[in-house]
């Protein structure tokens, strides 16, 4: 009897254990350039990575970071410039936080699982749409880039 009782501990002692272990987030998407800090060292956060709550990332300006939490069936993205935590970073962007319905979670899921094309973008684009109308039926349309114009402007 004894050595059932004493595997029965240990049997519960095991699922509590795993059942703290960090849980994975999974990266949906990032802009800009955030970085997994470890140590001195760091590396580029990329779509598809597994990260914990216990890790430490650098958000530059204009980075953002999309994670995804299953088991919490929530969204997180996280924007604030600096080094710190994932955990503190969720703590302190309390807007930024979505639950996710299961067909949703479901889709984001497959993505991730899937072999298509995720979000990475290493700048935000800085596309300006223009339109004109030069007579009564025929309308132009055209895109600049802002650095143009603001390259342009130094002329005047």
């Amino acid at each position: 009897m004894k050595r059932y009782y004493i595997l029965f501990l240990l049997l519960m002692v095991g699922t509590m254990f795993t059942t703290l272990q960090a849980q994975d987030l999974l990266v949906y998407s990032v802009t800009g350039t955030a970085k997994v800090v470890k140590g001195k060292h760091s590396f580029a956060i990329a779509p598809r990575q597994k990260l914990t709550k216990e890790t430490v990332v650098n958000l530059t300006k204009g980075a953002t970071i999309v994670l995804i939490d299953p088991e919490a069936k929530k969204q997180y993205t996280l924007s604030e410039v600096g080094t710190y935590s994932i955990e503190k970073l969720i703590a302190t962007s309390q807007k930024s936080i979505k639950d996710l319905s299961d067909m949703y979670l479901s889709y984001l899921m497959k993505q991730i699982n899937g072999k298509g094309v995720l979000t990475s973008k290493t700048a935000i684009d800085d596309t300006f749409a223009s339109i004109e109308r030069n007579s009564k039926d025929s309308i132009l349309a055209d895109s600049v880039k802002s650095s143009t114009i603001l390259s342009n402007d130094n002329t005047q």
